[in-house]
């Protein structure tokens, strides 16, 4: 009996979804396939709660989204911009706090060959309509060229 419950209590922990990086050029959205290749290398992307693919977006609530990556190159500013593509058309989600320098979990200048996790909040609002869609999460330097571009599928439910 007790086993079962630790059994129980480990799987009602876990609602975080780890995945391996999709990069944005898999998707159409903001310059579609032909966006530019990212500056970083992503290593993993953690969206919470999630628990399966597509993530489950439900209206009223916040999601956390976390990239670990590696910068390739130096950057002294980040600006982290978020779009729901919904049959190949890009639909901009506003971030209370795009600085990405800024309670992100990353002190800026990003220094090359150094590890970084990215970490952000999205509310899903309540005028949002349920819905299929591809979430495309990026982070660019002050350039405006990305240094990480990952998406996931999704879907925005009551």
């Amino acid at each position: 009996m007790m086993k079962f419950l630790i059994f129980a209590f480990l799987v009602g922990c876990v609602t975080a979804l780890t995945t391996p990086c999709r990069n944005c050029n898999t998707v159409k959205g903001p310059k579609g396939a032909n966006a530019p290749t990212p500056t970083g290398t992503c290593q993993t992307v953690s969206i919470e709660p999630c628990t399966q693919q597509p993530c489950e977006l439900k209206k009223g609530t916040n999601i956390t989204f976390s990239v670990q990556f590696t910068a390739n190159a130096a950057a002294t500013t980040l600006t982290s911009e978020v779009y729901g593509v919904i049959n190949g058309v890009p639909v901009k989600f506003n971030l209370p706090n795009p600085n990405g320098c800024k309670e992100s979990g990353i002190t800026c200048p990003l220094v090359a060959g150094e590890t970084y996790t990215y970490k952000d909040a999205l509310y899903i609002s309540h005028l949002y309509p349920a819905i299929n869609l591809v979430v495309k999460w990026s982070l660019l330097d002050q350039a405006g060229s990305p240094i990480f571009c990952v998406v996931a599928p999704a879907k925005i439910t009551s």
